[in-house]
C-alpha cells in the first residue's frame, strides 16, 4: 500500500456512503399536494451553495479517512465535522422547500428525501466512531453534537424549516403532538414501574428459591414470546367481560379498550428484563461479600440492602433499560387499541398514505428511547460500585 494512504475504515466507509447518496439519491421530494406522488431533487439541484457545501464536506471527510495525515488533523476533521452535517443539511432542504412554497403555493409539499436520511445514519456512524476512539476525538464530537442540536433547535423554533412537510404536519397538530407526547411517556414508564416492582422481588425469590425459578421464568418467556397484537387481542374480551361482570371497574376508568389492556401488555412484556436481570445481578454476587457481611454481624435485610443490591444494581438497572426502551417501541403500536400515544400518528399516516405523518411519529418514539437508552447508561455507569469499576 502507498505510504500517503492509511485507511480508517469506519468513517471511510461511512464518507462514502453519504457521498454516493448525496450524488445518486433524491435529498428532497417535491409533491404538488400533500398524497401526490413525489419527484426527487438530487442535493446538487437544492441550490448554488448549500449543496456544493454539503458535497465538499463529504469529500473532506472521505479524504481525511484515507490519507495518512498527522493525527490532529484528522480528530479536528472527524471530530467536528460530522457533527455539522445535520444542521447544515437541514438547512439546505428548509431553504429548498420554502423556494418550492414560493413558487407552487402553500399546497405544495417538500419531504425529506433518501439522501439527507442516509447521510444522517453516515454522520451518525462517523460521530459514533470518534465517541468510542477516545481522547480529543471524543471531545470534539461532544462538541459538535451539542452546538449541532442547538442549531437545528434554533432553526426549528426560528420557522427556517417551517415550510418542510414534517414541520408543516406537526404545526397542523402542534397540541395533539404535546398530548400524544405526555400519554406516550406516561404509558411507556407507568408499564416498567409496575414492571419494576413486580420484577424485583421476583428476581429475588428466584435466586433464593430454586423451585420457583424455573416456573416463574418458563411463564415470563413464554409470554415474551405472544405477538403484542395478539396479546391486546387476548385482553381486550377479556376486560371487557371483566368491566361487565363488575361495573366498578368500568367506573374507576379500566375497560376493554384504552390505556388499561394497553398498560397490562406492556407491563407483561417488561417484566422479563427486569426479573431475569435481578436474578441475574444477584447471582454475580460473590459469596465471599455475603459471609464477610454476616461475619460483621449483619442482618438478612442489611445484607440485602448494604451488600447485594449495590454490587447487583448495574445488571438490575441494564434490565430496566432494556425494558424502558422496548415499551417505548411497544407503545407506539398501543395506539392501535385506542391508548394514545405517538402511534396515533404513525397509524393515521399509514392510513392516509402520507409519510410525513409517520415520521411525525415515528422520529420522536426513536428519539424518546435513545434518550432513555443513554441516561440508564449513564445512571448504570454511576451505580457501578467504585471497588468493581
Amino acid at each position: 500500500m502507498p505510504p500517503l494512504l492509511l485507511p480508517r475504515k469506519v468513517p471511510l466507509t461511512a464518507s462514502v456512503l453519504g457521498l454516493g447518496s448525496s450524488l445518486l439519491l433524491g435529498f428532497v421530494t417535491f409533491r404538488a399536494n400533500r398524497l401526490a406522488a413525489g419527484e426527487a431533487i438530487r442535493l446538487l439541484q437544492t441550490g448554488p451553495c448549500g449543496g456544493p457545501v454539503l458535497m465538499a464536506a463529504w469529500i473532506i471527510l472521505a479524504t481525511t479517512s484515507i490519507l495518512k495525515i498527522p493525527e490532529r488533523w484528522v480528530n479536528f476533521t472527524l471530530g467536528l465535522l460530522p457533527g455539522a452535517l445535520v444542521p447544515t443539511a437541514l438547512k439546505v432542504a428548509g431553504g429548498q422547500a420554502e423556494r418550492t412554497a414560493l413558487a407552487s403555493g402553500d399546497i405544495a409539499r417538500v419531504s425529506l428525501g433518501a439522501a439527507f436520511w442516509v447521510s444522517l445514519f453516515a454522520a451518525a456512524v462517523i460521530m459514533l466512531d470518534a465517541w468510542h476512539t477516545g481522547g480529543l476525538r471524543r471531545k470534539l464530537t461532544l462538541f459538535s453534537a451539542t452546538l449541532g442540536i442547538a442549531v437545528t433547535v434554533y432553526l426549528m423554533v426560528s420557522g427556517e424549516m417551517s415550510h418542510l412537510s414534517i414541520l408543516r404536519e406537526f404545526i397542523n397538530r402542534r397540541e395533539r403532538f404535546t398530548g400524544e407526547l405526555m400519554a406516550h411517556l406516561a404509558l411507556s414508564s407507568s408499564a416498567v414501574g409496575m414492571a419494576v416492582l413486580l420484577g424485583l422481588p421476583l428476581g429475588i425469590l428466584a435466586h433464593r428459591k430454586a423451585r420457583l425459578r424455573g416456573g416463574a421464568f418458563f411463564v415470563l418467556n413464554t409470554l415474551q414470546t405472544v405477538p403484542s397484537l395478539a396479546l391486546f387481542g387476548i385482553l381486550i374480551p377479556l376486560l371487557a367481560a371483566l368491566t361487565s361482570r363488575f361495573p366498578v371497574l368500568g367506573e374507576a376508568g379500566i375497560q376493554g379498550i384504552g390505556t388499561a389492556p394497553a398498560l397490562i401488555a406492556l407491563t407483561v412484556y417488561s417484566l422479563l428484563p427486569v426479573a431475569r436481570n435481578t436474578f441475574a445481578g444477584f447471582s454475580s454476587v460473590d459469596p465471599a461479600a455475603v459471609d464477610a457481611g454476616r461475619g460483621m454481624g449483619m442482618t438478612g435485610s442489611q445484607l440485602l440492602v448494604r451488600v447485594e443490591f449495590p454490587i447487583a444494581s448495574p445488571i438490575i438497572l441494564n434490565g430496566i433499560r432494556v425494558a424502558l426502551v422496548q415499551a417505548i417501541g411497544l407503545t407506539a403500536v398501543a395506539a392501535l387499541i385506542g391508548a394514545g400515544g405517538f402511534g396515533v400518528f404513525i397509524f393515521q399516516g399509514l392510513g392516509q398514505a402520507a409519510t410525513d405523518l409517520v415520521l411525525l411519529g415515528a422520529i420522536p418514539t426513536n428519539l424518546i428511547a435513545a434518550a432513555a437508552d443513554a441516561l440508564l447508561n449513564g445512571l448504570i455507569g454511576v451505580a457501578n460500585p467504585r471497588g468493581l469499576r
